[in-house]
């Protein structure tokens, strides 16, 4: 059949269920923004700017499973390239095309606005494959091959890739096929799975010790069900990185906690160091996931499970994909004999009484434990919020949206809207503080556009608290202007309806956590915290990062 380049790479993003694109309008991607104006299955959602939009793309994409952002080109597009950066880091599938001069104007090397001035167009393109998996500049000859095979890359491998439309060549023409093959994961060469899940069993069957340790991975390829079942029928006890918060329901029988080196529980770090079998998915040990590279992983032990390959006792199975090696090694394994997993016992802490008393870190986050619900959407900001989230024990079906690898702060607010139009029927909570949300306060007003009802709250401790504890308790570049938040709602959508509120002890919040859950609108919650005030696990992770940063010529160690 024949279809419009624009209209194509539409066809394409709703194959994979994306139904809303980011972005802000340029002059280069106005042709691709009046098709989605005339499309009646896919909404342009006009962000701030578009390194919120990249943000807002990635929060849609690790809940619906794929995203996409429209730029334009070289200012748009680099001013974007942080927030693909990070979808690369933390494996979110986010499709960015961006709008560029003519096809005539790029091949005659023309001095154009947006660009360098220099007939140069190949170096953005030249940015953004550090950053992405697949990358094609689209032309009316490549069109139909190209599109299809970089949004097939983004599905498949879970990244970030780039497409360049030029601007007068989207209502152009092209032939493509009838019947558009769906998109798929590759499927696994038979002899190698045959071999490679007869390996593992024999592997796991020799094992004293196992224990399955997650990450990212089991999220993005919806592998939870078949590694619970993995789980269950050889009572194998599982653990996630930090990266895999709520990846699997943390009421499940043989859950033993998150692994984070020797900041995870010690009887997990003990059963970690002294197992013979830890089936590895895709984990990735990072500096902010290790504790500062505390663990203590055998590295003997291992069998690494990747998307697409196996690797075990030196052997490496490559043309195998994760999913069919669960399936094939199930329909292998007769049942254990071995006695089912049990859950693990959950904290039994009191609650203190309500008090007009100053609120702390401590008493609001005991608060907010019990506030949440099962099937919740917790987005949450590097920081104490972070620390704090991390070491709680969820409720079935949370999910949580972070950031913990590329660390950017600014990143959940924007995420929220993308989140919250993926998954509109859920109850959405972000957790973001002072300084973070000065990046990128602006696309509140976006959220209270397009009448997005999510639970805010917004930790006030006068500026970076991160950063006083690892270095500069008392300098003034860890300072931040003092905003009246609560206030801001109101002036960036003058009708809004919004609950807002600013509560500064245990009384007010409990009145504030009431009114929120009854309220049919945004509820924006400041909570005023002492500066200097944080969870345990933050305050170590920062004395960590003081000592690996800074070595001998260390202000403290001076000092």
């Amino acid at each position: 059949m024949r279809i419009t380049i624009g209209s194509f790479i539409l066809q394409q993003l709703r194959a994979l269920k994306v139904d809303r694109i980011y972005g802000v309008p340029g002059d280069y991607n106005l042709a691709l923004l009046e098709t989605i104006e005339h499309d009646q299955e896919c909404e342009f959602i006009g962000n701030c700017n578009e390194l919120n939009a990249a943000y807002a793309a990635d929060g849609y994409a690790r809940l619906k499973g794929a995203g996409a952002l429209i730029t334009t080109y070289g200012v748009g597009d680099l001013a974007a390239l942080s927030g693909i950066a990070g979808a690369y880091a933390e494996s979110a599938p986010v499709i960015c095309i961006a709008g560029t001069p003519p096809l005539h104007a790029m091949q005659g090397n023309a001095l154009l606005h947006h660009s360098l001035a220099d007939g140069n167009f190949d170096n953005v393109m030249n940015c953004f494959r550090q950053f992405t998996v697949a990358q094609a500049l689209i032309t009316p000859e490549n069109a139909a091959t190209e599109i299809p095979r970089v949004i097939a890359c983004a599905w498949q491998r879970k990244k970030p890739v780039y497409l360049q439309l030029p601007s007068d060549i989207c209502e152009v023409e092209i032939e493509v096929a009838d019947n558009p093959a769906p998109y798929r994961l590759p499927s696994s060469d038979t002899s190698h799975l045959q071999l490679a899940s007869a390996a593992l069993l024999e592997r796991i069957n020799r094992a004293k010790r196992p224990i399955i340790l997650i990450d990212q991975m089991v999220e993005r390829y919806q592998l939870q069900t078949q590694v619970l079942a993995l789980a269950d029928k050889f009572a194998i006890p599982l653990t996630n990185m930090p990266t895999a918060k709520c990846a699997i329901s943390e009421n499940t029988p043989g859950w033993q906690g998150g692994y984070n080196g020797d900041l995870s529980r010690p009887e997990l770090f003990e059963l970690m160091a002294q197992s013979d079998c830890i089936l590895s998915f895709g984990v990735r040990l990072v500096d902010s996931t290790t504790g500062y590279f505390s663990q203590q992983i055998p590295e003997q032990s291992v069998v690494d499970i990747l998307p697409f390959s196996l690797k075990l006792d030196n052997v490496s199975y490559p043309a195998v994909t994760a999913s069919e090696l669960l399936q094939a090694l199930l329909e292998k394994a007769p049942a254990t004999s071995q006695p089912p997993l049990k859950p693990l016992s959950g904290p039994q802490q009191k609650l203190a009484t309500p008090s007009s008393e100053p609120l702390d870190q401590d008493y609001f986050w005991q608060r907010i434990r019990r506030f949440i619900q099962a099937d919740d959407v917790l987005v949450v900001e590097n920081g104490t919020s972070g620390a704090a989230i991390g070491g709680m024990r969820m409720p079935n079906g949370v999910t949580v949206v972070n950031q913990p690898i590329w660390g950017s702060i600014g990143y959940t607010l924007p995420a929220l809207l993308g989140t919250m139009m993926a998954a509109p029927q859920r109850r959405q909570l972000l957790f973001i503080g002072d300084g973070s949300f000065q990046l990128t306060a602006q696309e509140l007003s976006t959220l209270l556009r397009h009448e997005q009802k999510p639970i805010v709250f917004l930790i006030n401790n006068d500026g970076y608290t991160i950063e006083r504890y690892i270095l500069g308790e008392t300098s003034s570049y860890n300072d931040i202007g003092s905003w009246d938040y609560a206030k801001l709602p109101a002036v960036l959508s003058p009708q809004t309806q919004a609950f807002c509120i600013a509560v500064a002890t245990s009384q007010q919040l409990e009145m504030a956590l009431e009114q929120a859950s009854r309220q049919d609108q945004l509820a924006f919650i400041e909570v005023k915290l002492p500066m200097m005030d944080s969870p345990p696990a933050m305050k170590e992770f920062c004395r960590r990062c003081n000592s690996f940063n800074f070595g001998l010529h260390n202000p403290r160690r001076i000092a």
